[in-house]
């Protein structure tokens, strides 16, 4: 571990992958007390919201070295910033990288108060594959969690599922239960692997790519490593009516949304520009349907910026390459927005979902 009054650099929060380190970007009092978070009379010492950024890169590149500039404006804004590094191919595959992004969010909620920073209102950020990997970890997480009974008083349901069966197969690690987060800012994100698959192919780079051997190479590991296709299956599954039992089946379903929202992130952001190119802003808009019509919209919103390509939600917002990119402002807008509300303060405290 090394660093400064405002940045910490090369911390260990994952004892299963020591060579996996953490960044730690901490506002200091001047730039607190320039921010809006002050503004609104939280004081000083108030614990600061805090984002953890989980990066792009085709799951095959990247280093949190490259994000030093965006965790830096992150924290002129007056947040706690945590950028980790994660198994990235051909070191680590979709597993690795899954249990990486849950490693990084139960260390922040930990230790985040040692910097400032206030466990209650933790922020999962990702761009690109780093948005896929955070709504992976996040989704797979929840509904590991959703008590069997709510599928019917018979496996059969789930089983009918080749998502939910291996969803639910796979044992639950009580030491890798996450909290529930306060959010998640979702940007330019592959939700649907089949269809980005197709994408790539289209272009002429699903060779070049590393996300097919990624995912597992086959059709059923990639809908099983696909936000959009996880829920439009937990959708079939749970809205199937038992003609015996019409009203208890309704009643069931309504349960069990109720209890995957109260697993699920608070509120969600999706962010995509009209003009991406490298991942079609579709992805985000089907996963965000799939979102409302499990009746989940009403904590999630969408946001798609005219004429924004790809790497712009991320490069924007670095105070050098940023300068004069148009979306810089409303991008900061929409963060600040969605993290400090309306009046630029949260008063409520969601409780941990942590047994």
């Amino acid at each position: 571990m090394r660093g400064s009054p405002d940045l910490i650099t090369d911390v260990h929060y994952n004892q299963k992958r020591p060579a996996n380190k953490l960044d730690i970007y901490i506002p200091s009092a001047h730039q607190a007390e320039d921010s809006h978070l002050l503004q609104n009379n939280l004081g000083k010492d108030a614990l600061r919201p805090v984002i953890v950024f989980i990066y792009g890169g085709a799951w095959s590149s990247g280093s949190k070295f490259i994000y030093t500039l965006f965790g830096a404006r992150l924290r002129s804004m007056g947040y706690l910033v945590m950028i980790p590094e994660y198994s990235i191919f051909p070191r680590g595959t979709i597993g690795d990288m899954e249990q990486d992004v849950k490693m990084a969010i139960l260390w922040a909620y930990k230790n985040c108060r040692d910097f400032g920073g206030d466990p209650q209102q933790i922020y999962l950020m990702g761009h690109s594959a780093g948005a896929h990997l955070c709504a992976q970890a996040v989704l797979n997480d929840s509904i590991r969690r959703i008590p069997v009974s709510l599928f019917g008083s018979s496996s059969s349901a789930i089983s009918s599922s080749p998502i939910l069966s291996t969803l639910f197969s796979e044992p639950i690690n009580q030491n890798e239960v996450l909290p529930r987060l306060r959010g998640m800012i979702l940007c330019s994100g592959v939700y649907d692997i089949g269809e980005h698959y197709k994408h790539e192919t289209s272009r002429g780079v699903e060779q070049i790519s590393a996300m097919g051997r990624v995912m597992g190479n086959s059709e059923a590991t990639f809908r099983l490593n696909s936000p959009t296709n996880v829920l439009q299956e937990l959708l079939q599954v749970s809205t199937t009516i038992d003609r015996n039992y019409p009203t208890e089946s309704q009643t069931r379903h309504q349960n069990l949304l109720r209890n995957l929202k109260s697993l699920l992130p608070i509120e969600t952001l999706v962010i995509h520009g009209d003009k991406d190119q490298t991942v079609p802003w579709r992805s985000s808009s089907e996963f965000y349907v799939e979102l409302k019509t499990l009746q989940l919209g009403s904590s999630a919103r969408m946001r798609v910026f005219p004429d924004m390509g790809h790497e712009e939600p991320v490069v924007a917002l670095m105070p050098t390459f940023g300068r004069n990119a148009p979306f810089r402002q409303p991008l900061m807008d929409e963060i600040s927005l969605f993290i400090d509300g309306d009046n630029g303060t949260r008063t409520t405290r969601p409780e941990s979902r942590r047994n």
